[in-house]
């Protein structure tokens, strides 16, 4: 039996699994990806372009979490800035999401804490507004 764990726990471990996952020094904190998706966040036509992108993100999101942790880095640097641009944003709109949650003080069952992994890859599959 799984026990709600509250949103605020939740989001740190978001936290780490986001930095240990994605934002790796050849990953998404690169400053080139940094620019690209700012660049991305200023257009008008940010929800056409994520629509655009949005199976070939959600293959990108899959093929990194599939990808072992110590190939991880690899992966990342052959990944070229657009690509990585909107898994950052992916990666945004979760952290966005789980803020609001922890602001409402709300407790979620997502099963064991085991099944945490699982829980974060279905927030960055989510269809962003």
């Amino acid at each position: 039996m799984s026990t709600p764990i509250t949103a605020h726990e939740i989001g740190k471990a978001w936290l780490a699994y986001i930095t240990e996952t994605f934002l790796l020094e050849n990953g998404c904190i690169r400053p080139e990806v940094e620019d690209e998706f700012k660049r991305l966040e200023d257009t008008d036509a940010i929800n056409q372009e994520r629509e655009l992108w949005r199976a070939y993100t959600d293959e990108m999101i899959d093929r990194i979490l599939q990808t072992p942790s110590d190939e991880r880095s690899q992966l990342l640097a052959a990944i070229d800035v657009r690509s990585l641009s909107f898994v950052q944003d992916r990666i945004q709109c979760g952290t966005d999401l789980l803020t609001t949650l922890i602001q409402k003080g709300l407790k979620i069952n997502v099963g064991e804490e085991s099944a945490l992994p699982d829980f974060f890859r279905q927030i960055l599959l989510q269809k962003q507004a």
